[in-house]
């Protein structure tokens, strides 16, 4: 029954953020969380695409969490650190993590494709989104526009732009690449969600990217390389391109489509059928149940080992929260 969906809220995420556990806790707690009301919104709205939602939701949450804290009080700043993904179809995942950070209402996150409520691509008319993306193959060009208008207006703030895997078929891709390196736009920093899987097959059976690293270091970028859902690595990665200003930077992070539901991961998929079928539509009641009672599971033993009191839910149709909650805080 569509009455049983369940959406953990902002205030027992404020709860772990202003613990004091250690950050790299919180990441794996939120991140949890994001990937529940994800699947949530995506169950209410009877459509979506949760597969790359999953694979980049830990990129996300440790960029907008603990890397660029872009609160709703920042967003009126020039000198702010800009975010977007390319992938505009995971935007579900960017959604949740913006009703965490107080930027969208409750009531809003469940109105996922609905009149009145959220589209089911980026639009910057919804508060926190940077740009309009979905045409795939654009991101890095955007984010060239947008440093670029910074560095003419003297106004601080770096670029971070996630990409598809998929996307680096797209000549635009490449065009991107070498203007940014040759106009010096040192302050764009790229992040490539690499899942391996492009819609529903692999995307070296419909365009092999080949040495995606050597590549793109051909174009005079500096390139790293890790686990996109270890928290530890990406802290490190992020650490080392603060050092890094003669060059602008990218990170392939090793994804995987579905992450945190073990029935939707790709690898576990693949084996089992010739095609991923996760990448778009609503789980049907079966399979959301299943899901959502994995990551319920998950997050009851997460607070539990991190000595926090267990979180509480909300069911769709119960009373939403109040608009007037309390202010976030990160730590």
């Amino acid at each position: 029954m569509s009455s049983d969906i369940f959406f953990i809220t902002r205030s027992e995420i404020n709860k772990v953020l202003i613990s004091n556990i250690d950050r790299y806790s919180k990441a794996e707690i939120i991140a949890s969380a994001n990937r529940l009301n994800t699947l949530a919104m995506i169950k209410n709205a009877g459509s979506g695409h949760i597969g790359t939602s999953l694979s980049a939701m830990d990129i996300f949450v440790w960029l907008k969490f603990f890397e660029i804290k872009t609160l709703k009080k920042d967003l009126k700043k020039f000198n702010r650190n800009i975010f977007f993904s390319s992938k505009g179809h995971d935007v579900p995942a960017l959604y949740s993590i913006l009703y965490f950070l107080g930027i969208i209402n409750f009531e809003k996150i469940c109105k996922l494709r609905r009149v009145g409520g959220l589209d089911g691509h980026p639009d910057i008319s919804i508060p926190g989104i940077e740009a309009n993306t979905g045409s795939l193959g654009m991101g890095i060009s955007k984010a060239k526009g947008i440093l670029w208008a910074k560095k003419y207006l003297k106004q601080k703030g770096k670029v971070f732009v996630v990409t598809g895997d998929g996307e680096f078929q797209e000549g635009q891709i490449y065009e991107s690449l070498q203007t940014v390196s040759h106009q010096k736009l040192n302050d764009i920093v790229v992040i490539i969600d690499h899942n391996k899987i492009q819609s529903s097959q692999y995307v070296k059976k419909i365009i092999d990217l080949g040495n995606l690293e050597k590549k793109i270091k051909t174009f005079g970028w500096h390139v790293e390389r890790c686990n996109g859902h270890d928290f530890k690595k990406l802290s490190k990665v992020f650490k080392k391109f603060s050092k890094i200003k003669n060059k602008p930077k990218l990170l392939i992070a090793d994804t995987v489509k579905g992450k945190g539901i073990s029935f939707m991961e790709h690898p576990k998929v693949m084996k089992k059928q010739k095609q991923y079928t996760w990448h778009a539509g609503a789980p049907n009641n079966k399979n959301f149940y299943a899901a959502q009672k994995e990551l319920i599971k998950k997050l009851k033993l997460n607070y539990k080992d991190n000595g926090l009191a267990p979180p509480k839910f909300v069911n769709i149709n119960n009373k939403w929260e109040s608009k007037k909650s309390k202010s976030l805080e990160i730590h």
